[in-house]
């Protein structure tokens, strides 16, 4: 088993779509997917996949917020989905460096793969329409380095 510093040191940027079991962010035990789609020193900041879109699409109406916030992204063998995801936005999860690396080490992390400049674009620019998200947007940027 690869070192987990090192699993999160390789794998992390823009882009990297984990699997990760958190119940302290979203109320289950069933891990899902997240994307990273900023990074700022320490912080790394990640949107949820989901695949109930219906539920979603009333959960935004109730709230009044633009459903083109939700992403649909659909599964390719390169971002490691396994089926049509759509992810929310308007709402985005902050993770450090640290807490990601102690998921690896609780085995409560898996890297599920990486999306392209396109699919992360589809991100970028639902995340640009939400009124909410106040991730600063020169952050969103996709390197390929």
């Amino acid at each position: 088993m690869l070192p987990p510093d090192f699993v999160i040191t390789s794998t992390l940027k823009v882009g990297v779509v984990y699997k990760i079991e958190a119940p302290e962010l979203i109320q289950t035990e069933e891990p899902h997917y997240f994307t990273v789609v900023a990074i700022a020193e320490s912080d790394n900041f990640l949107v949820l996949s989901t695949t109930q879109l219906h539920k979603k699409i009333n959960y935004l109406q109730k709230k009044g917020y633009d459903l083109d916030t939700l992403a649909h992204i659909t599964p390719t063998e390169n971002n490691g989905l396994t089926q049509d995801s759509y992810f929310n936005c308007n709402e985005y999860y902050t993770l450090t460096k640290d807490e990601l690396i102690d998921k690896v080490k609780e085995n409560k992390l898996n890297i599920a793969g990486t999306f392209n400049k396109e699919e992360y674009s589809t991100l970028v620019n639902s995340i640009t329409l939400s009124e909410v998200n106040d991730i600063p947007k020169f952050l969103l940027k996709y390197d390929t380095i």
